[in-house]
């Protein structure tokens, strides 16, 4: 009976500690809940809170972008405005100009009417001054036979045995109407009456010198003993010769330009170029220059090719016929210039 009483209250006694300890568990199982809820609710306001502040920031991005993208748009809209007023005015201009092409298309055709018309002319005036110019030369002709003015048939066979000789010796074929001969690539010897009673021979600087040198060279002499020969055969009938050395306005390195150092060099290599000349006439083509009137002159870069003794000159004029290479070439050269008797 006891022993019945002793496990009854064994038996009661750990049921209470069970129960007790469940109270305890769930207990603490409530606290713990309850404080994971409170903290989730406070979690949760907080993610709110950034959330609505993360919110408002974009809601003003956004409204700044809309302020932005508005003032952008009425820019568009004014320059729309502008381009459609632009392209209003360009089809008004590009009318008047339709209407101006139209207008320079006929001044154009009218134009080439003319032209044509003027090389008609041109082509009628050049066929009538052949003519007149082969009455003029029958009529020198026939002044000259008659015994009026002066007689220029020596300067004629001067010109035509320079030339015949001259082309013989170099297989150049030779007419009436030509007045130089091509000796060398870009240079010449030319042939020309500058007066009734006057003539000169043009030679090429590269014709009979070196670049820079102021001997003659062998093809220099053998041109000059052919032309000497018949300006000998012709002494009886020449009064002077004159042998002109010309420059161009080339300057050497040490020298500026337009330097009277260069100036005074120019005409010093065109001094000796025609003095070589003179010499070369007088020893061996033996020409006597005390017996016929014959002189060395210089001009160095003061007369180019198209200066005349009537030209109004200056420094800058001369420095302009000198501006290119080919004018260049055409100023230096070395002239004999013969006067015949009357």
């Amino acid at each position: 009976m006891l022993n019945d009483e002793i496990e009854s209250n064994v038996s009661w006694i750990g049921f209470s500690d069970l129960f007790f300890h469940l109270f305890i568990f769930f207990l603490i199982g409530f606290i713990v809940v309850k404080i994971s809820a409170v903290e989730a609710i406070k979690n949760s306001d907080l993610y709110a809170s950034q959330l609505e502040q993360e919110y408002d920031q974009e809601i003003a991005y956004l409204t700044a972008q809309i302020k932005a993208l508005e003032t952008t748009l009425a820019a568009c809209m004014k320059e729309v405005s502008s381009c459609e007023f632009s392209t209003q005015k360009m089809n008004k201009d590009k009318t008047e100009l339709l209407l101006n092409l139209k207008t320079l298309e006929t001044e154009l055709n009218s134009c080439k009417l003319n032209l044509n018309e003027c090389q008609s002319s041109l082509n009628t005036y050049q066929e009538n001054n052949k003519k007149l110019r082969h009455k003029l030369k029958k009529y020198k002709h026939l002044v000259k036979y008659e015994g009026y003015g002066p007689d220029t048939s020596k300067v004629d066979t001067n010109k035509d045995e320079l030339f015949q000789q001259i082309a013989a010796n170099y297989n150049f074929t030779i007419t009436d109407e030509e007045h130089c001969i091509p000796i060398l690539q870009n240079d010449s010897i030319c042939v020309e009456d500058t007066t009734l009673q006057e003539q000169t021979i043009s030679f090429g600087s590269s014709v009979l010198f070196t670049s820079g040198r102021t001997k003659l060279k062998i093809r220099g002499k053998d041109i000059l003993t052919i032309v000497g020969k018949v300006i000998k055969q012709k002494l009886p009938a020449i009064q002077e010769i004159q042998i002109q050395g010309h420059a161009d306005t080339t300057a050497p390195k040490q020298y500026e330009a337009d330097s009277q150092e260069s100036q005074e060099y120019n005409l010093k290599i065109a001094s000796e170029r025609a003095l070589e000349v003179f010499l070369f006439l007088k020893q061996e083509i033996a020409i006597n220059p005390a017996e016929i009137l014959m002189s060395a002159t210089s001009f160095g870069n003061y007369k180019p090719v198209k200066r005349t003794a009537e030209d109004k000159y200056n420094w800058e004029r001369i420095k302009l016929e000198n501006a290119d290479k080919d004018k260049k070439q055409l100023n230096r050269r070395i002239e004999i210039v013969l006067t015949y008797r009357r």
